[in-house]
């Protein structure tokens, strides 16, 4: 079964906070690059009002045609030119309105969107990497330390302080043990052990076979 997160209650406390942050920072600028579509796209409204307007043109040149229409003799050819005038007078306002509204709202959704995407891009440059790097970690932890071994306890406890004896920082021995070489030289493999499983987000009360000591303050 996978791990998403670490055992150890301070590396837990981290990813969780990461992933917690994560979230929020997602949800608030998509709700931001909603917002700003939208009033944007408000603009869009300049459009719609040049080409209400082409269609009003459209529609009083219709029903000035319809009464002129009425005219005896000569009052349908009159009401169809007039109806006609109106019309090819509209298409220029039904034109730039139609297009100046398209256009705007193109506008507004690249921007929003662009505007999404480097925010979210800028947090992810950083979270993700470091996210992946740590949940690969875990697993292949889990793997080698608690998966089947023919190697005896003490060969695994004593791997695991050797490898956190040249791998971690000073600082990081010393949450674990006051004399990390004296650990060492005196084959007290236990402290120095918890401070790897602890590194890999890996808590020694979890263990399947090693059972250590709590970290000791210097």
């Amino acid at each position: 079964m996978l791990k998403l997160w670490s055992e150890v209650p301070r590396a837990r406390t981290h990813e969780l906070a990461a992933d917690a942050a994560t979230v929020v920072w997602v949800a608030s600028w998509t709700i931001a690059s909603r917002r700003l579509y939208d009033m944007l796209a408000g603009f869009a409204g300049a459009g719609r009002i040049i080409g209400d307007g082409g269609r009003h043109v459209t529609v009083a040149g219709t029903e000035i045609g319809h009464r002129l229409g009425g005219i005896p003799m000569i009052g349908r050819n009159v009401g169809e030119f007039v109806s006609s005038a109106f019309g090819f007078a509209a298409q220029p306002f039904l034109l730039v309105g139609t297009y100046l509204e398209r256009v705007l709202l193109i506008i507004a959704t690249l921007f929003s969107v662009m505007v999404l995407l480097a925010a979210l891009a800028v947090w992810f440059h950083r979270y993700i990497p470091w996210r992946w790097g740590r949940f690969r970690s875990l697993q292949a932890a889990r793997r080698v330390i608690r998966g089947p071994t023919l190697a005896p306890d003490i060969e695994i406890q004593r791997l695991l302080a050797s490898r956190a004896l040249h791998r971690l920082s000073y600082e990081d021995l010393l949450e674990y043990s006051p004399d990390p070489f004296g650990d060492w030289t005196s084959g007290n493999y236990g402290r120095l052990a918890q401070a790897e499983l602890a590194s890999v987000g890996l808590a020694p009360g979890h263990a399947q076979r090693l059972a250590l000591p709590r970290p000791v303050s210097a």
